[in-house]
């Protein structure tokens, strides 16, 4: 990633970022011991405070108020922090997507190979279509493979034999989806791995050989043909209502998971423009930077509603 992209928005962000977390640092063991300090003294509250000298209740109880406005200030601070940070680090990441965009050609064409799960899902789509196709016409040819049957020479009659061509073809046509399908899955992940995305690969769709079944099947006598039609038929009915869905949720995982990848490759860059802006970043200047973040926030926030209303 080039330092071209640090931008002079993305410098002042990557600066407030760097303070809020010098602050954070700061401020977390100081108000992990006021709190403990403050238990502390809770826990050691005279028993019969009415019965004490006036200057020990008043010595307590002045020693109570301060520390407790200490631990207010600091849980304050640290509500701050929780608030500024999020927004910080949304702004920043804002700010890198642009300059990936605009510097970085390898993080264009890995959102562009993302896309390709469209296609992919299209295929699957058809791949369904074909399969219910396939099933019914396995149906045909099973009702019409009894009609007009030579049982002395297991022939098929013409009617029967034209409809194992269809349901051959009906066959053929799922396996060229599936075939399709799977190099659409094996394209999208070999091509993010070159821009340096390595990542998972779309689910594979299980590969078939419905078309040599139904030329197996037509060879068969009758009897034997109806156990494999029932067989073949059961097996493509379980992969259209259990194994497509199952498919595409495994597909909608793997996006999550290639989303993760990619922004993987966002915060790499973000790191890089980390290191860059460190040797600017001196503690003196963490208070300043808080403040002046804090109203910053503050002003776009109001703004924001304003804007709504």
């Amino acid at each position: 990633m080039k330092e071209s992209g640090l931008t002079r928005k993305l410098h002042d962000l990557l600066h407030r970022e760097a303070h809020l977390k010098l602050c954070r640092a700061h401020t977390t063991p100081l108000w992990t011991k006021k709190e403990a300090e403050l238990r502390a003294m809770q826990a050691t509250r005279p028993r019969f405070m009415a019965l004490i000298s006036r200057k020990r209740r008043e010595e307590y109880q002045a020693g109570l108020a301060k520390t407790e406005k200490a631990v207010e200030q600091m849980r304050h601070r640290m509500q701050m922090l929780d608030l500024c940070e999020p927004h910080i680090a949304k702004m920043i990441e804002e700010e890198v997507e642009k300059a990936l965009r605009d510097e970085c050609p390898e993080y264009i064409q890995a959102l562009a190979a993302l896309r390709q799960k469209d296609d992919w899902l299209r295929c699957l789509e058809r791949f369904g279509g074909k399969i219910f196709e396939f099933t019914r016409a396995l149906g045909n040819v099973r009702n019409l493979a009894c009609s007009g049957y030579g049982r002395q020479n297991n022939v098929y009659s013409n009617s029967a034999l034209q409809a194992f061509t269809l349901a051959y073809e009906a066959g053929r046509l799922v396996e060229e989806e599936v075939k399709f399908a799977n190099r659409i899955a094996d394209t999208q992940v070999a091509a993010l791995r070159t821009y340096g995305v390595v990542t998972r690969s779309l689910p594979r769709l299980p590969e078939t050989s419905f078309s040599e079944w139904v030329n197996r099947i037509k060879l068969l006598p009758l009897a034997e043909a109806q156990l494999q039609f029932d067989s073949l038929i059961e097996n493509t009915k379980t992969l259209h209502v259990t194994g497509i869905p199952e498919l595409r949720s495994q597909a909608d995982q793997v996006e999550i998971a290639q989303d993760g990848d990619i922004k993987n490759f966002l915060f790499a860059a973000w790191d890089q423009f980390r290191a860059t802006v460190a040797p600017e970043i001196f503690p003196g200047d963490t208070e300043r930077s808080v403040v002046s973040t804090e109203e910053m926030l503050t002003t776009i926030a109001r703004n924001s509603v304003v804007g709504r209303l």
